[in-house]
């Protein structure tokens, strides 16, 4: 593993430690054994080495997202659905990598967040371009269902991990909550004119 990776990996220990917001580059530094200076050549300052690893958090959803997806078949609904619980599972499972990736802690400007942020947004919007040509959401923008998802998707994340969504509504089975908003949501969708 190379220096990178490793001071990348020790931010990420270190961000889950302590939030995003206390994490420091000497902290970090420290992990890896390596003086402070050190990280300052790989990365300019903190806003780089949390971008850096705001991007390998997009590509690990990313990687998350997609073998998700591929175990469901070829049903475009189910797919819609098991990318949105590929999301909040994600979220649970690297609840501080998750906050920093989207954080104000980034550099938002950087081309490789600027590009995993795209992939991303490409990805759910093929995802609902096959649920529109399944018959799901006819007469709405792609583009749309797609923002009301990552929003109802990420709206999730945070309810849940303050424990909202099961202490207000604890009938609700999370593991099937996509699939079934997919399927209820779909006829309300297509009517909408």
């Amino acid at each position: 593993m190379t220096l990178r990776e490793r001071l990348l990996r020790a931010a990420e220990e270190e961000v889950a430690l302590r939030g995003p917001v206390d994490a420091s580059l000497r902290a970090i530094a420290r992990r890896c054994g390596v003086s402070h200076q050190a990280v300052a050549h790989h990365f300019t300052d903190r806003a780089g080495l949390f971008t850096a690893l705001a991007v390998d958090g997009f590509a690990r959803l990313e990687r998350h997202t997609l073998e998700a997806v591929a175990g469901v078949g070829p049903d475009a609904g189910q797919q819609l659905a098991a990318a949105g619980t590929a999301y909040v599972v994600f979220a649970e499972e690297h609840h501080s990598l998750f906050d920093l990736m989207f954080s104000g802690l980034l550099r938002s400007d950087d081309p490789d967040l600027v590009a995993a942020r795209q992939r991303q947004r490409d990805f759910m919007v093929r995802t609902v371009t096959a649920a529109r040509a399944a018959g799901w959401g006819m007469d709405v923008p792609a583009e749309e269902l797609a923002a009301l998802g990552w929003a109802a998707m990420h709206g999730l994340v945070l309810l849940e991990r303050d424990r909202m969504i099961s202490s207000v509504y604890p009938e609700v089975d999370l593991d099937e909550v996509f699939l079934r908003f997919v399927r209820a949501l779909a006829p309300a969708i297509s009517e909408k004119g």
